[in-house]
Order: C-alpha cells, then structure tokens, then sequence
C-alpha cells in the first residue's frame, strides 16, 4: 500500500503531538503526584475515586455529628448532676423534718434553706447552650421546658421528641434528654412547692411529719428518674467512643484506598516519562531525516 506524502507528515505530525501530550500528562502527574487529572485519564478510576470521596465525607459528617451528640450530653449530664447533687441535700432536710422532734423554728430554718435550693433545680432544669436553646426541651428547644402557669403550678411546655443523630452509616444515637422524663407533668416540682409552702406558713402544723415522709418518696422517685437519665447519658457517651474508632479505621482504609488509586506511582511513571521522552525524540530524527529524502537522492 502506497502512503502519500501529505499523509505520511500528518502522521509525523500526529506522533510527534500525540509524544508531547504524553510527556506533559505524565510531567504534571509527577508534580502533582496525582495519577488522575480528568475522568479520560482512567474512566473507571474516576467513578471508584467519585464513590471513595462519597464515603469520606459521610465519615466527616459522621465525627461532626458526634462532635455536637458529645457537646449536648456532656452539658445536660453535667447539668442533671448538680440537680443529684442538690436533691442529695433536699433528700436529708426532708429526712430531718419527718422525724418529729424538731420545732417551729427549726423547722422554718430548714424551710428556708430549702426555699434556696429549690429554685436551683428549676433553673438546672430549664438551662440553656450558648445558643439560648433550651436542653430538655425535646425539639422545641425555644421553649423553657418548666414553666409557671397563673395558678403558680408548674407546667411542661416541651415535648417528648428524642433527636435520633446519625454517627456511623448503621448507628443512631439519642442526642438528648427530654423533661418529660425527668418529670413527667411536672409532678415532683409541684409537689415540692407546695410541701415548700406549708413548711414556711406553717411551720407547726401536725401534717409536717406525714407531708415531710411523703415528700421523702416524692423526691426518691424524682432521684431514680434523673439517675436514669444520666445512666443512658452516659451509655450514649461510652458508645460514642467505640464508634468513633470503627469510623476512624474506616477512614484511614478507605483513605489508603484512595491514595492507591488516584496517586502516582513514580517508579513506573518515570519509566514512561523517558519511555515518551525517546519515543519523541526517535520520532523527530525519523522525520527530519526523511524529510531530507528526495528522487534525486535516489538517481
């Protein structure tokens, strides 16, 4: 088959084009260190790398995710602490008014340190993030849980959503403590203002003792609940470190994984650096010498 002379140059041409594409594709691999550039370079690479880069954000979401479930806990477990720590108090001045023997003035003398206490556990109970948002309100998290009516009763004005937060791609945590659990219908804090009430207007009457016994399971059942709560809390926060680290072994494979595929591999590309660097050079001496060829050479 004869070739023309046009075609022969076009496909010089095309060659010695087609060697310096090559040398710069692979010279930018090597500064980049990055094997694939644009989804030409390796079609399906490209799609792999797509899927791994998917799966690495999820991972990041992941950790942000638990990063806030971590925050929100730590806060609402050191908050519902403080209230163990003040019903500890309540729990023994209680104790010491139903036994009977104490008198009027001791007894408005235990009244009145309890009157500060109290309003300690409604101001723990209706605390706020940095945000000014609410912890035990559920998701109405503008709403203060424990609220007075026009009556002096107190109320829940929250709901009972627990936020479900996804952490790993097969697990979801609880993020937060609702006040219906804590105190359902706002029984307990009720009932401590009104034992409150009667301890400070009438110190001497003979239902202390009665009262006082009742207040003692009132705030043993109002104990077992936060305790509960902080129980979960804390199995929340235990569980968060263990998922924490299967993410993190997820990440670094599937991170080594991208690497291996979007990555140079310099020893083989150095070798079609030089391999293209020839191949061009070849191609130019073959050119420049047939092109020097011409019928009179021949005669």
């Amino acid at each position: 088959m004869r070739i023309s002379s046009n075609e022969y140059h076009l496909n010089i041409i095309r060659a010695i084009n087609q060697g310096t594409a090559d040398y710069n594709r692979l010279s930018v691999q090597l500064a980049n260190n990055q094997r694939i550039s644009r989804p030409s370079d390796d079609p399906l690479g490209s799609v792999m790398l797509l899927t791994l880069d998917g799966e690495l954000s999820s991972i990041k979401q992941y950790q942000s995710n638990m990063n806030d479930v971590e925050y929100t806990l730590g806060q609402q477990e050191t908050q519902l602490s403080s209230v163990v720590n003040i019903l500890d108090s309540m729990q023994q001045m209680t104790t010491t008014a139903a036994d009977g023997s104490m008198g009027e003035t001791e007894i408005a003398a235990l009244a009145q340190q309890m009157d500060v206490l109290f309003p300690a556990i409604v101001d723990l109970l209706n605390a706020k993030d940095g945000d000014g948002r609410y912890y035990f309100s559920g998701s109405l998290t503008n709403v203060m849980p424990f609220q007075q009516d026009l009556a002096g009763q107190y109320q829940y004005m929250g709901d009972s959503n627990i936020r479900q937060v996804a952490v790993s791609s097969d697990s979801d945590v609880r993020s937060n403590v609702v006040g219906s659990d804590i105190d359902p219908s706002a029984a307990f804090l009720n009932q401590m203002q009104s034992y409150l009430n009667l301890l400070t207007t009438d110190p001497a009457n003979v239902s202390v003792g009665d009262e006082s016994r009742a207040m003692m399971d009132g705030i043993n059942s109002f104990l077992q609940r936060v305790t509960d709560q902080l129980t979960q809390v804390g199995a929340t926060r235990a569980s968060l470190e263990s998922i924490k680290q299967g993410n993190d072994d997820i990440a670094v494979y599937t991170q080594g994984l991208r690497d291996d595929i979007s990555q140079v591999n310099y020893a083989e590309t150095y070798v079609k650096l030089n391999e293209s660097v020839a191949s061009y050079e070849s191609t130019l001496k073959v050119y420049n010498r047939v092109s020097q060829l011409s019928l009179f050479s021949l005669i």
